[in-house]
């Protein structure tokens, strides 16, 4: 009793039970978590593997559609090599294509097989698929290929020739090593298997067991019954003879015939644990011994208590050091370069074998047969005049095979240093992907126009050194807005990706192809041995004939097209700025030139574009001293010769040129931001020159899409009214369908409130646009003008029969309708037999000054001429 009354003997006899219940929870615990782990190691292992499979299969099984699509139209002279090279089809995950037909022989194969005529109608694949009622890909097990003499996966379909009936066999043979290949990116440890089997549980590929014993055969496993009609399934697969117990995880593809299964051994699962049980069990004797043998020490004699307890505080100490950086890897070497405390992270992180560290160690030693330090002297050098100068730093590793560890280093006082070791591999690539997104453009993955101009730099600094020559094509889509608008920005974002995908199909890896902007982009090409300028002219062909190609966003079929601008290096610029200027130039040109084209910047354009300059300069004067003169042309009432209303049109006759064409001038007034000035400028001499004209007499004004978003139109519009004292019942504003494709609901706002003035609203050009008909609904125009394009054409029958639609609409609508363009008396004649009551154009007269404006009935006046 005496000795249980003993108070170290207590102390032993609680924190014995402890030691053990907590060593014993501990490893219970971590096993428990080892399997939970492999269990969820398992499910996402067999899911990439099926992932990454269907993908394979999916490819081939598309090809093998476009094929029997392709061999249908045109059996006689259709060619699988042909096909397959201009495709790039079969490469790389496909050995072979080949064509069987209905008697058995093979017709034709990718593999370039010549010998004498080769028979498969014995093989499972050709006599499975005919023998299916139905038409779907058939899934056979390995054959040894006669024409390729490489272990493959036939995938098979039925071909049939235009009128459905059966003709053949379509095969594509897939490398057992190409889906196998999975394998070495599983990281299933020593033990794990990789099966994948067809719907009839036959052994397609594996890895991890003899691949020669079980491939292409029914092989014994307990995953049929396991997995049965389900989709997923998760078993042990236990007590087999000289075998390792492994945990099954079995999926069924939703889409395919093929069950995957992923196998990992006990041995793998539970290798951490116990690797980590020894250490607890160490720990736990450790601690049991420290126990008893200071209690055994305190029996004796107080002297021997006190050396245990000292060396109770040493061990004390060392151990409170691994607990603190027990997450990290952890080393300790002393003042003379010696290992003198580890971690097994630490052994795990550099792949450093246990069996050939030990305590005392050299540092040189340690590291010797590691690759991520090449020159372990200097580095050992540098890190202990770094720890002289700072009690902290830190350093980065970078190993081979792609990880990166971050090392904390700390001081030691009685020498040497501890040091701390993290696995910062996912914390790096975390930063990687925001260092991409800074210089990536989110939606289609291109490069943004920052990393667009870095790229110019670095081709810029290339050339310099080496003279390697470039291009810079600079993309503009045409209709882009349109389809924008008409169909939202969802549709719109997907016809830029799909873009973004024939960018870069048409261009090499080492080119950079970048999206600059809404509907803008960039590509830097090198052609190499070509002449740059005729590799750069072939790629802008391809490119434009690439992006003109049709689309289907969404179910919508689109049709856009895009200008090109060219500009070579050095020839056209050695500075960013001015590449991108010159690329520009010939950007303009190609847009002004009718768009879908290409051109290169030469040196013309840059004289153009002065010229604009000059032209811009020069307008902005003229309209500042008010030189614009307006001048009119007449719409005639066809059946009395009486001027119905007149049309303001702007000229512009130069101090040196004389008089430029209105569509030069508006044109870079419109791009110079001169539009707005200019128009409110016709519109209030029209409005003043109008009260000159006889009562019954309109004036038609044109209005620009950009006066609608520059100004306050109503109160423009209102001011000229009022300033001219014009009757609003006397003004007629014209508009484009350009006004609507800019904004359509404010716009929309701004046409309603003029209209509120009591101003009549004529739509002009009528007809060109592909939605006119539907403006027509959205609004209430008084006067619709027909496009000069259908007068000039009507003497053609399907003219005539649009023109009686637009009459019956109009009448419905109750509108009146303008003929533009009317040259010729035969067209008068035709007008007035179709219904349209008013005319405009050289027949009548041409844009005349307003003094030169005549009122006579122009029918009558027009005899008179014809007469005389």
């Amino acid at each position: 009793m005496t000795i249980l009354r003993n108070a170290p003997l207590q102390i032993a006899l609680f924190f014995l039970p402890l030691v053990w219940i907590g060593y014993f929870a501990i490893t219970s615990s971590e096993r428990a978590d080892a399997v939970q782990q492999a269990r969820l190691q398992g499910d996402s292992v067999a899911e990439l593997f099926e992932e990454n499979t269907e993908r394979i299969f999916e490819r081939v099984d598309q090809s093998l559609l476009v094929v029997r699509a392709l061999y249908a139209q045109d059996e006689l002279t259709f060619s699988l090599k042909l096909w397959s090279d201009r495709a790039r089809i079969a490469t790389g995950d496909v050995v072979q294509f080949s064509l069987i037909g209905l008697d058995g022989y093979m017709l034709d194969t990718t593999a370039g097989y010549s010998g004498p005529p080769l028979y498969l109608g014995d093989r499972e694949h050709f006599a499975n698929v005919m023998s299916q009622a139905d038409d779907r890909l058939y899934v056979a097990k390995p054959v040894l290929g006669r024409a390729s003499n490489k272990w493959t996966i036939q995938l098979a379909r039925k071909m049939f020739d235009l009128a459905r009936n059966p003709v053949g066999v379509v095969v594509g043979s897939v490398s057992v090593d190409v889906v196998g290949r999975f394998y070495d990116t599983a990281k299933l440890g020593a033990g794990g298997t990789l099966v994948l089997r067809n719907s009839n549980y036959i052994v397609l590929a594996a890895r991890g067991v003899d691949q020669g014993a079980v491939l292409g055969q029914r092989a014994p496993s307990r995953v049929e019954g396991e997995l049965g009609d389900g989709f997923h399934a998760q078993y042990w697969n236990e007590n087999r003879p000289n075998r390792t117990d492994r945990l099954i995880t079995a999926r069924r593809s939703h889409v395919f015939p093929l069950i995957f299964t992923v196998g990992i051994s006990e041995q793998e699962i539970y290798a951490r644990s116990d690797s980590r049980k020894k250490i607890y069990l160490g720990g736990a004797l450790l601690l049991t011994f420290i126990i008893l043998t200071a209690t055994v020490f305190h029996w004796r004699r107080q002297q021997a208590l006190d050396r245990a307890q000292r060396e109770l505080r040493d061990s004390a100490i060392k151990f409170e050091d691994a607990l603190r950086n027990l997450p990290l890897g952890l080393s300790m070497f002393d003042d003379r370069d010696r290992l003198i405390a580890f971690n097994r992270q630490w052994l795990e992180l550099y792949g450093l074998a246990p069996e050939e560290i030990r305590i005392g160690i050299d540092f040189r030693e340690v590291f010797a047969k590691q690759t991520a330090v090449l020159d372990v002297e200097a580095y050992l050098v540098d890190l202990k005049n770094r720890l002289v100068q700072s009690e902290h730093i830190s350093n980065t590793v970078q190993f081979p095979d792609g990880r990166v560890v971050y090392i904390s280093y700390g001081r030691r006082e009685d020498g040497g240093w501890v040091a701390t070791h993290e696995d910062i591999t996912e914390r790096k690539a975390s930063e990687d992907r925001i260092e991409r997104l800074a210089h990536y453009d989110s939606l289609t993955g291109l490069a943004n126009r920052n990393l667009f101009k870095d790229r110019i730099d670095e081709a810029l600094a290339r050339h310099s050194r080496l003279g390697v020559p470039f291009a810079v094509l600079l993309l503009d889509l045409d209709k882009f807005k349109s389809v924008n608008d008409a169909l939202g920005h969802q549709c719109g974002d997907a016809l830029l990706k799909q873009v973004a995908v024939r960018i870069k199909a048409q261009i090499r890896d080492v080119d950079i192809a970048a999206r600059i902007g809404g509907d803008e982009f960039a590509v830097i090409v090198s052609t190499g041995k070509v002449s740059i300028h005729d590799g750069a002219a072939a790629l802008a062909a391809r490119l434009v004939q690439a992006v003109a190609e049709p689309y289907h966003v969404d179910g919508h079929p689109v049709a856009i097209g895009c200008s090109i601008g060219v500009a070579v290096v050095p020839e056209h610029g050695t500075r960013v700025d001015e590449i991108l200027r010159n690329a520009d130039l010939a950007l303009y040109k190609s847009k002004n030139a009718g768009r879908n084209c290409f051109h290169i910047y030469s040196a013309d354009l840059k004289a153009e574009a002065d010229q604009r300059n000059v032209l811009e300069i020069e307008l902005r004067e003229a309209i500042w001293r008010e030189e614009i003169e307006v001048f009119y042309q007449p719409v005639i009432e066809l059946g009395t010769g009486r001027v119905k209303s007149v049309e303001a049109l702007a000229r512009w006759r130069h101090g040196t040129r004389g008089f430029i064409p209105p569509v030069e001038f508006i044109a870079v007034a419109e791009t110079g931001g001169l539009i707005v000035e200019l128009g409110e400028q016709v519109l209030a001499k029209a409005c003043r020159d109008a009260m000159t004209m006889p009562d019954d007499v309109k004036v038609a004004v044109n209005l620009s899409a950009l006066q609608f978003a520059g100004t306050n139109l109503v109160d423009t519009v209102t001011f000229a009214l009022a300033q001219s004292g014009l009757p609003q019942t006397r003004l007629e504003l014209e508009i484009t369908e350009s006004v609507f494709l800019a904004d359509t609901q404010e716009n929309l706002k701004t046409l309603q409130r003029l209209k509120a003035l009591g101003v009549s609203i004529a739509l002009d050009d009528f007809g060109v646009g592909y939605s006119s008909l539907s403006y027509l609904t959205a609004f209430p125009f008084d006067k619709v003008k027909i496009d000069k394009s259908f007068i000039d054409r009507i003497d053609r029958s399907e003219t005539v029969a649009v023109l009686k639609s637009i009459v019956q609409l109009a009448k419905t609508l109750k509108l009146s309708i303008v003929a533009e363009g009317v040259e010729t008396s035969e067209q008068v004649s035709q007008l007035q037999s179709l219904g349209i009551a008013l005319g405009q154009g050289f027949y009548f007269s041409k844009p005349v000054p307003l003094a030169d404006l005549s009122w006579q009935g122009h029918t009558a006046r027009r005899r008179r001429q014809t007469a005389a």
